[in-house]
């Protein structure tokens, strides 16, 4: 019926209702729990926002606070030196009263350019070098007059070996490799152990004896700029210049040096920290407990493998830079003082061809000739068979050869210029025919002859001459150059050099023959050619060369 439809349209209508209602009901609670979900996630991003932003802000001060640290330990620095510098500058200044009414202030020089007075001897003295070098090996020595102790057999092999140990390790380490580079290791631990051996020596540390070595390769013979020129006296460049303060030319020229980067840098940096240690320790102490332990002879160890073995050792090197500048023969170059010396090669394990090393420095060699005492050199060899060295740097054979033959073109041309070779052409005077004819007239006692356009008083020797005197008359007034060039007799080359001293004036007409004789035996201007037209190349005869010695090149 109507009213039937009525109520189940009215009743889907309710039942629709109640569906859209629970629909929307449920919607509402997914909106408010995405929100409730959304909000939760946002609130904990913003959480770790703010922690890490206040981290950021932790780690930003800590940085700050860091740097300016630093900054106020740097500025607190710099105000210390800068007082330091002022305290020194005033103490470097000295009253000095000229005159009653006008005192004056002067600088101070350094210590080193001062005179010894009873007020600062003891500040020319470098006394923790003058300990190592001087007062230590003096106390040894006493030790060893005092105690006399017996020297045991296997004591003196075991001084010896560790003197002739510790020698080459110096040559290798601080000499060769460090100093010249000349080859390079292998083994960062072999350069390490070198090293403390090294520091047994008692000859200061790599640092120090490379910088002083490479200044005075750099400045050789310069005066005060040589750490220990040999012009300053054999006990200066011996010992003197360790144990005295330094020049203010020789420090600034060690600085320099000390500029120089060095391979095994921190094994260096790390010998010289721990130096005086290291020489106590293993110069000293190891000797005696090695010998002591084995053949019960610690004194012995102690004096002569610690104390005589040192000393031998220090001196054995110092003596490279005395006698090794003062004995013995320069034959690749002697516009400088550095020498080879054979004996001094037996004492120092090869370090005696100095004439020979300052020339070629970065030659692993100290003397290229088979025969030459350098066991220094074989050990490197020896090391490079095992694989601990390489790179072995040796001076090309052609140019050893050039610097030899040079200097003894030098030396021949320094006796060639002290011998008589007659007076130079360019300074005779100049005859005509009819003046020379003249001449020979009026001339009864005395023989005249002309050779190659050149007019001779042949007097002196007329009576010695083997051909007789009838020969030499015959000649008189005459031109003789065909029958003296074979003619006659072919006269030898010491004939020709005796008759260029009988030499009286030139013959007009004849230039051709006598300025080519000039060019040859003018003994003032040096010949530029051989025999063979060849050029001939002398020292300081280089396009490159300076008339001017200076200092030396880096070749260090």
């Amino acid at each position: 019926t109507e009213k039937d439809a009525q109520e189940i349209v009215s009743k889907a209508r309710q039942y629709r209702a109640q569906k859209l209602k629970a629909a929307k009901t449920d919607a509402q609670a997914e909106i408010e729990a995405y929100k409730a979900k959304k909000a939760a996630e946002l609130k904990k991003f913003e959480d770790e926002f703010a922690g890490s932003n206040q981290k950021l802000e932790a780690d930003a001060d800590t940085e700050v606070q860091t740097e300016l640290v630093k900054i106020k330990k740097t500025a607190e620095e710099k105000k210390t030196q800068v007082v330091k510098l002022l305290l020194e500058s005033r103490k470097s200044r000295q009253r000095v009263q000229t005159s009653h009414n006008k005192p004056s202030t002067l600088l101070r020089r350094h210590i080193s350019e001062r005179s010894w007075t009873l007020r600062n001897w003891y500040a020319h003295i470098h006394w923790k070098n003058l300990t190592v070098v001087a007062i230590l090996p003096l106390v040894g020595v006493l030790l060893l007059v005092a105690l006399h102790p017996p020297l045991v057999k296997n004591t003196f092999y075991f001084m010896v070996w560790c003197y002739i140990v510790t020698v080459i390790s110096i040559n290798m380490l601080y000499h060769r490799y460090w100093s010249h580079h000349s080859l390079n290791f292998c083994n960062e631990s072999f350069v390490q152990i070198l090293s403390i051996i090294c520091a047994g020596g008692g000859i200061t540390s790599a640092k120090n004896w490379c910088s002083s070595h490479r200044a005075h390769h750099r400045n050789c013979d310069v005066t005060d700029t040589d750490p220990h020129n040999i012009r300053r006296g054999l006990f200066f460049s011996h010992m003197g210049w360790m144990i005295l303060i330094h020049h203010t030319k020789a420090a600034r020229a060690i600085k320099e040096s000390k500029l120089d980067e060095l391979p095994n840098k921190q094994i260096v940096q790390w010998q010289m920290q721990h130096y005086f240690k290291l020489y106590i320790l293993v110069g000293l102490i190891l000797p005696s407990l090695f010998c002591g332990y084995l053949w019960d002879d610690y004194i012995g160890g102690l004096l002569y493998g610690g104390f005589l073995k040192t000393l031998l050792v220090q001196h054995s090197i110092f003596s490279i830079n005395s006698i090794g500048h003062t004995i013995g023969s320069r034959p690749y170059n002697n516009a400088k003082s550095h020498r080879n010396n054979y004996l001094l090669s037996l004492i120092t394990m090869g370090e005696g061809n100095q004439n020979f090393h300052h020339e070629f420095p970065m030659d692993y060699r100290n003397g290229y000739e088979w025969y030459s005492f350098d066991p220094t050199k074989w050990t490197i060899r020896l090391l490079q068979l095992l694989g601990q060295v390489n790179n072995l740097k040796i001076a090309n054979q052609s140019t050893i050869d050039k610097s030899y033959i040079q200097q003894q073109q030098r030396v021949l041309d320094d006796i060639r210029s002290q011998l008589n070779w007659g007076i130079p052409i360019e300074k005779l005077p100049v005859f005509t025919a009819d003046e020379f004819r003249k001449l020979a007239h009026s001339s009864k006692d005395r023989y005249l002859v002309v050779v190659s356009g050149i007019i001779h008083d042949v007097t002196p020797f007329a009576l010695d001459h083997p051909g007789g005197v009838p020969l030499i008359r015959a000649s008189h007034g005459k031109d003789a150059t065909t029958a003296f060039s074979g003619a006659v007799y072919q006269h030898s080359n010491a004939a020709k050099n005796l008759l260029a001293t009988m030499r009286i004036g030139k013959l007009g007409g004849s230039e051709s023959l006598y300025w080519k004789q000039q060019r040859i035996e003018n003994k003032s201007v040096p010949i530029d050619n051989d025999s063979e037209g060849k050029r001939i190349v002398r020292c300081g005869g280089q396009e490159t060369s300076f008339g001017k010695l200076g200092s030396t090149a880096g070749a260090a």
